[in-house]
């Protein structure tokens, strides 16, 4: 089985702040302090499309909420080609489009088990209720504007990523310290 990297969009290849509105409902922006603004969205796929460069092998499985709101086809055409080509399919379907379990990690550990996985990596900002056992599975931005651009994320992401595509488990893989509070805490005012 291949590698696989569950991606998340908002606050990993943008900044955090992304919304749709009624008045605009196919047009997602970046808010700026609770505005909406023309800031780029995916500025920073070519990053991560050069942390995944050395690793031909890793495939993507969208764990954005892009794919479960907006439709997977919609979500996986934002991404540029080299990443779109790598993507296998999303944790939002079936069931889970109509009744979510509570949380990121109960989403992504669902479809691993369905996809019959034990080890991979998952590229989010948001960390609530991954059970403390777990968080060596992650690599987490906690910059809300910063993003995959957060110093020390890219290292810590390609580092992640030699050790999935080695073989060897990531268990014992310590992520940075303090990857905490979530920038999903920190928009939402729950830090």
């Amino acid at each position: 089985m291949a590698p696989i990297l569950y991606l998340d969009f908002d606050g990993v290849l943008h900044p955090a702040d992304v919304r749709v509105t009624d008045d605009e409902p196919e047009r997602a922006r970046v808010y700026v302090n609770g505005r909406a603004s023309d800031h780029p969205l995916f500025e920073h796929a070519a990053l991560l499309e050069s942390l995944l460069e050395p690793y031909p092998d890793v495939r993507i499985v969208l764990a954005t909420l892009w794919a479960r709101m907006l439709g997977y086809e919609f979500a996986l055409a934002q991404l540029p080609p080299a990443l779109r080509s790598r993507v296998i399919g999303t944790v939002w379907r079936g069931s889970l489009l109509e009744y979510p379990p509570g949380s990121r990690y109960d989403v992504i550990q669902t479809d691993a088990d369905s996809r019959g996985l034990t080890e991979w990596l998952a590229l989010d900002d948001d960390t609530n209720y991954w059970p403390e056992g777990e968080l060596y599975r992650i690599v987490a931005t906690t910059h809300y504007w910063n993003a995959l651009a957060e110093p020390g994320v890219a290292e810590e992401l390609s580092a992640a990523l030699a050790l999935l595509c080695s073989g060897r488990t990531l268990k014992g893989r310590q992520p940075r310290p303090d990857p905490y509070p979530s920038t999903v805490d920190r928009l939402f005012g729950k830090a």
